[in-house]
């Protein structure tokens, strides 16, 4: 039986709700995860105080949220298997320093989606994070690997200084993108103007890229046939580091012209 929580109020302040993960409540029944304790401000509130629980944590490994979780902070951070499901919103740093499991969120995510801990180099080091709605700035800062994938819009600054892995914004990324990207690839579904380090490379089919969009699809994104059929412009960077990144931005005007 899947494991569920069901926010019936919201807390009196922000949440920190690293202990949340499938592998932290494995094997506990409803009671034993309702009395667990949850940072709150500068106190700790129960679960159960929270929430309505229901379920256990079992082999599946799998954690339901509901409600609105935009006052709970690190969701999914730390998670190295199993799989949350989040039908809502939620706060900051959800999937941070994620190294493993699938993270969907179906609605909107704050900031620094499976980024570094703060004062942290390294953010994802595996694992795939899914949003139906936007994503809040620096989305994937310090990635090493895995996947961020989002429907919406990114806000400024995602996949800053990422090492490597790919994020993914169907309704485009926002300002200055990339930022420090050493080997990692930022993916565009909207026109955007990268960053002075970035060079134009190419323009191109890119059917790897359309096996990843197949696959977000597969994960419950809503993507355009139009982005597995067209041409994509590839800009290479950041040239302040190894220029082995890449920008890859959905050329609405190539297909336009074919």
């Amino acid at each position: 039986m899947t494991l569920t929580l069901t926010l019936r109020t919201q807390p009196p302040a922000p949440v920190l709700a690293t202990s949340l993960i499938p592998e932290r409540l494995r094997g506990l029944n409803a009671s034993a995860v309702a009395a667990l304790d949850l940072r709150c401000g500068g106190g700790t509130v129960a679960v159960g105080d929270l929430f309505e629980v229901s379920g256990a944590g079992t082999e599946e490994e799998k954690l339901v949220l509901a409600g609105d979780l935009r006052r709970f902070d690190w969701i999914g951070a730390g998670m190295s298997r199993g799989e949350i499901e989040v039908p809502g919103d939620v706060g900051a740093w959800a999937g941070a320093e994620m190294s493993g499991g699938l993270l969907r969120i179906f609605g909107d995510a704050g900031a620094r989606l499976g980024a570094a801990y703060p004062g942290a180099r390294v953010g994802m080091t595996g694992g795939e994070i899914v949003v139906s709605g936007d994503a809040g700035e620096e989305a994937g800062a310090g990635m090493r690997r895995g996947l961020v994938a989002v429907g919406g819009q990114t806000g400024p600054g995602a996949g800053l200084r990422m090492l490597a892995g790919t994020v993914i914004a169907l309704g485009g990324i926002g300002a200055e993108a990339g930022l420090g990207n050493k080997r990692g690839s930022l993916v565009s579904g909207r026109p955007v103007r990268p960053l002075p380090g970035y060079a134009f490379a190419t323009r191109f089919r890119a059917p790897t890229l359309v096996l990843a969009l197949r696959h977000v699809r597969q994960l419950g994104l809503t993507v355009d046939d139009r982005l597995l059929r067209g041409s994509w412009a590839r800009w290479s960077g950041d040239r302040t580091e190894l220029t082995r990144g890449e920008i890859l931005i959905f050329d609405a005007e190539a297909e336009e012209t074919d």
